[in-house]
């Protein structure tokens, strides 16, 4: 169900496979300890045995005024706990010892600022806002530091088909002011607006060792196909290790999700490719693993995620966080073109983003922003 199909690429005549495949946190802080010491006053009040007592220069509460207990820790995670309250300081008679200092509440992991329980503060949330991802990612990248209306340079190059455009905009943005705005022109058959990451002289991110990659970005797609249009956003290809042919793992949809007669959205879906099949090398596939009506997304900015482990043929995805169990493909997905073949993981050399589609279809708007690529899983913003 797939055909040849030749794609104007600005500045590059490239061969595009046509796929067509068939059936187939919050801010919020958590409820943290209270931190706030039961600790009392001591039997000591003001001076010594609780009232005036008979403190002075003797102080009856002296050293039977019993001191403040330590106030126990709030226990429960989340943010980090607000200023333990200790024990107030009881100098009854001469001796009688204040209660000791609350203890501070536990640290929260779930917070995004710093606790400053008790005597010392509690630690940094992890969660929520979380911790920068670009602190050890590959890469990272929220298109701030481009001009408008050019393409992104330095790792990315833009690969646009005749009529369609990849510049970076300050119409929307996830981040900051700018993101990159995709428009895939109309037309009958392929069209593709990418923008493609790859390594340079100046920075190496590809390929990965172990050949295994976590990608990520925000988008917001304006408006979906209706119909049964085939569409990547994003891809991963490199070579086949031991073999003289390319493959691609791609995420993208297909099928129109119904509600009797209303459109729903377009259903996601995992795609499989070898386009040098397409000029007599390497086996054929087209292969695909559709998503259980999940559909992509229209009108917002979203979260999209992905996995590529080439040593276990594998590919995951995850949307706002969640995982799309239905798009993990080990070994072979739900059919193929041709027959079901294993999905044979390249060597991945370059991740393209943004709109390509293969069949008939009005014009295509997406934008991408904050895209980050990692040895390890990163999770949305």
């Amino acid at each position: 169900m797939s055909k040849l199909s030749y794609v104007v690429l600005v500045g590059t005549l490239g061969l595009s496979a046509i796929a067509c495949s068939g059936s187939g946190g919050s801010k919020t802080p958590g409820a943290g300890g209270s931190g706030a010491g039961t600790a009392g006053t001591g039997a000591a009040g003001t001076m010594g045995a609780a009232g005036t007592g008979n403190a002075g220069t003797i102080g009856t509460a002296g050293t039977s005024g019993a001191a403040g207990t330590t106030g126990a820790a709030g226990t429960t995670t989340g943010a980090a706990g607000t200023t333990g309250r200790g024990g107030t300081s009881g100098t009854a008679g001469t001796t009688g010892a204040a209660g000791t200092s609350g203890a501070a509440g536990r640290g929260g992991t779930g917070g995004s600022s710093t606790g400053t329980g008790g005597t010392s503060g509690g630690g940094t949330g992890a969660g929520g806002s979380g911790a920068d991802p670009c602190a050890t990612a590959l890469f990272c990248d929220d298109f701030e530091s481009y001009t408008v209306g050019q393409a992104p340079t330095g790792n990315w190059t833009r690969q646009v088909s005749s009529g369609s455009t990849a510049a970076v905009d300050m119409a929307q943005a996830r981040s900051g002011t700018k993101s990159v705005k995709f428009v895939a022109a109309a037309a009958s058959g392929s069209k593709t607006a990418y923008i493609r990451l790859a390594s340079t002289a100046m920075k190496s991110i590809f390929p990965v060792t172990p050949n295994v990659v976590y990608g990520r970005m925000m988008f917001r797609l304006e408006a979906a196909p209706t119909g049964d249009v085939h569409w990547t956003f994003l891809e991963g290809y490199g070579l086949v290790p031991g073999q003289s042919y390319h493959a691609l793992y791609r995420y993208g949809g297909q099928h129109p999700v119904m509600n009797g007669g209303t459109f729903v959205g377009s259903q996601l879906m995992a795609n499989y490719e070898t386009p040098d099949s397409y000029s007599g090398t390497g086996p054929k596939s087209d292969c695909w693993a559709h998503a259980n009506k999940v559909v992509i997304p229209e009108g917002k900015w979203s979260c999209a995620e992905w996995q590529f482990d080439g040593p276990n043929n594998t590919m995951r995805f995850w949307l706002d966080g969640a995982p799309v169990d239905t798009l993990t493909v080990v070994g072979a997905g739900q059919g193929c073109g041709t027959a079901t073949a294993v999905w044979t993981a390249p060597t991945f050399e370059r991740f393209d983003l943004g709109w390509e589609s293969y069949q008939q279809d009005t014009a295509r708007t997406i934008w991408i922003d904050d895209v980050v690529v990692s040895k390890t899983k990163i999770g949305c913003p």
